[in-house]
């Protein structure tokens, strides 16, 4: 699904989260290619990461830079990883706790 040689702040744990998820969070399509850092490169927490194709739904798209974007992301990458049974680290909950008002 992935591509190799990923150029990104996110390990391989953060990666293999994802590899049994199929659609494109920006778009609801399978065939995810790279992994966005929903908040920027501010945090490595899976919590910030987001299945999406690179040329189709990243680059260039403005609209992922919008709260309401941001807020859809963070959720369905929370809900995601908590139906997979993933259970949160410090740094993810403190991740949450800054960035909460994305949550509500």
């Amino acid at each position: 699904m992935q591509s190799k040689g990923l150029r990104n702040s996110f390990s391989e744990e953060t990666r293999e989260l994802f590899t049994w998820n199929e659609e494109c969070w920006v778009c609801p399509e399978n065939g995810w290619d790279c992994i966005h850092h929903i908040l920027g490169r501010i945090s490595d927490s899976p919590l910030n990461a987001a299945p999406i194709h690179n040329f189709k739904c990243h680059i260039g798209n403005g609209k992922l830079s919008k709260f309401d974007i941001k807020s859809r992301l963070l959720k369905k990458t929370l809900k995601y990883l908590l139906t997979k049974g993933y259970i949160l680290t410090e740094k993810d909950k403190e991740f949450k706790k800054k960035h909460f008002r994305y949550y509500l």
